[in-house]
């Protein structure tokens, strides 16, 4: 249709040509993304940008030994190109890395062993100005938060924190969200706010999604994440 333009335009860096050309033929199945930069090195990434702005940047988190280290390369991005938003695609897919990462200013964290659907579901959310993490690698964190104190102790409680912070609940999505952790239904819910089920219902799908959980097993996993709400 002339004139129309995907709603998400994407940028990859990753210094191997094969993973590369893999992701960006994936991705451009998609019919709302727009693949406007393939790059295989930060230099060449932060030149394009400029003449091709991203919504979404998707990194790897380790380039080869000639690169800048993956902290340095998020913040010069996060410097340099505010309005993109950052998800990291690493191997390196670690409690603390992550963590690390999102201190730093990434918007959200996949592994490369994860799927493609995975991939896309990362980057519609990130896009969509929520953070990303999947269910499990949010509860280790969590279960990160409690353990031992060690160096990336404080990283992990940001984390967390920005992981709230990102979904950008409102009062009363948060509201059906805490309650619904506490074991209420969402017919008992209804009746405590004065609103219909299907308000509840509505504004917890609207919850569910800004949090990128997709069932309540998934929410029920980032529980004490979100003992703070």
């Amino acid at each position: 249709m002339s004139g129309f333009r995907p709603d998400i335009r994407v940028a990859l860096l990753d210094d191997h040509a094969i993973v590369r050309h893999g992701i960006v033929s994936q991705l451009s199945k998609e019919p709302d993304f727009l693949i406007v930069g393939n790059y295989e090195n930060s230099r060449t990434m932060i030149t394009g940008l400029r003449q091709a702005p991203a919504d979404v940047l998707l990194v790897d988190y380790a380039l080869g030994p000639s690169e800048v280290d993956g902290v340095s390369l998020i913040r010069a991005l996060k410097t340099k190109f505010p309005e993109s938003r950052i998800l990291v695609f690493s191997s390196h897919y670690d409690p603390a890395t992550v963590a690390l990462a999102l201190r730093v200013g990434a918007r959200g964290f996949v592994g490369k062993s994860q799927n493609m659907t995975e991939i896309v579901k990362a980057i519609r959310v990130v896009a969509a100005g929520s953070v990303y993490l999947d269910a499990d690698m949010s509860y280790r964190l969590a279960e990160s938060s409690t353990g031992p104190v060690s160096e990336f102790e404080s990283a992990v409680v940001e984390a967390e924190a920005r992981l709230l912070a990102g979904a950008k609940l409102s009062i009363k999505e948060r509201e059906v969200i805490r309650c619904f952790l506490d074991g209420m239904t969402v017919s008992q819910i209804a009746e405590k706010f004065d609103r219909s089920a299907k308000t509840i219902s509505t504004q917890k799908s609207m919850a569910f999604r800004k949090l990128g959980v997709t069932s309540d097993n998934e929410l029920f996993k980032l529980k004490h994440t979100l003992e703070e709400l």
